[in-house]
């Protein structure tokens, strides 16, 4: 696992009127399989408040410079777990 880029973003909470701050990391991930690697992500998502979330997406590309490409525009748009498997989804379609 290796971290590829990381960013926090302070956003507003408009129902109640307060910030609140949420730090994204993005890792890259590789797996060997029958003599050849594969490679995926792992997005940690960490609130202010202590709780975490976090998703592993095994098996995404063949090229890490491929991968690496997909993790930064992730890192660009600011991409959570919750929503990281639709993104690959429409970025392989």
């Amino acid at each position: 696992m290796e971290l590829v880029c990381s960013k926090k973003l302070e956003l507003d909470d408009t129902l109640e009127c307060k910030s609140r701050e949420i730090t994204l990391e993005y890792f890259l991930l590789s797996s060997m399989c029958e003599g050849s690697c594969t490679y995926g992500i792992q997005i940690n998502m960490t609130k202010d408040t202590g709780e975490s979330e976090t998703a592993i997406i095994q098996d995404v590309l063949v090229s890490r410079d491929d991968m690496i490409e997909l993790i930064k525009l992730f890192h660009s748009n600011s991409v959570t777990p919750v929503s990281a498997l639709d993104v690959i989804y429409d970025y392989i379609a």
